[in-house]
């Protein structure tokens, strides 16, 4: 996707693009770089007031390595 005039830098066109690390936007005239933030981590709430957090599964222990 194509933004026009939208770098902050320069206010050039900036392309939106996606890489094996994640997705990006960089600006075609002066390569300003920005990320999209990460989102927050979720929580759920028991109703017994208990609070649940998911388990990162892409975390490998220490021990593991």
């Amino acid at each position: 996707m194509l933004y026009l005039k939208d770098c902050p830098r320069c206010t050039g066109d900036i392309y939106a693009n996606r890489d094996e690390y994640g997705e990006y936007r960089q600006c075609l005239q002066c390569g300003f770089v920005s990320y999209p933030p990460k989102p927050a981590p979720m929580i759920i709430r028991a109703a017994n007031g208990e609070i649940w957090r998911p388990l990162a599964l892409n975390v490998i222990p220490d021990r593991a390595r």
